[in-house]
């Protein structure tokens, strides 16, 4: 089954992304995904030429977001779903009362999901939750993603819309960050 509708919920990284790395597919903090079976399914998106940018299980649904160079088709989405759902009956995967697989794209409105993401898209309109480090709370900017700190790729730099001031967000410390879509 392949949909497009957002899941709105929150994530945790499987494995730090690093400067180098790949997007690095990320997971449901709740319920875990074995990381032998997720990197399977890593691979399997691979040999479609797509990315794994998530995978998450939550509420009987299994969602991978898949993200391709050229982009993602309806036709794309469906041969990885096949070939995930073969993967995931061998594994047994789930409970036994079945589970929804969800293949999409990462949407116009997509998630930033690593430190890859952040040179891809430096120059777009983000909105961006972070963990304030002077006050440990969740605050929420909207503004133009500059990329990257070119003294330490950790960090991304994002003009705020208000003020025009330019935030220095370590990538641990954003919560969520999406692009903005301008029509």
């Amino acid at each position: 089954m392949t949909s497009l509708e957002p899941v709105r919920e929150f994530r945790a990284p499987v494995r730090p992304a690093t400067a180098g790395s790949s997007h690095g597919a990320r997971r449901d903090v709740g319920n875990p995904i074995d990381t032998d079976l997720l990197r399977r399914l890593e691979r399997l998106a691979g040999s479609h030429g797509c990315d794994l940018l998530e995978a998450a299980f939550r509420g009987g649904r299994l969602r991978l977001v898949v993200d391709h160079r050229d982009g993602v088709t309806h036709d794309l989405c469906a041969s990885v779903s096949r070939e995930a759902s073969v993967l995931l009956d061998a594994e047994d995967f789930g409970p036994a009362s079945g589970y929804v697989l969800e293949v999409s794209s990462p949407g116009l409105d997509r998630e930033l999901y690593g430190v890859r993401d952040y040179e891809q898209f430096s120059g777009n309109r983000v909105r961006v939750t972070y963990i304030d480090a002077g006050t440990t709370r969740r605050r929420t900017v909207r503004g133009e993603l500059l990329g990257l700190s070119p003294d330490d790729p950790g960090i991304a730099l994002i003009r705020e819309d208000d003020s025009g001031d330019t935030l220095r967000l370590t990538i641990d410390s954003i919560h969520k960050a999406r692009l903005l879509v301008e029509l």
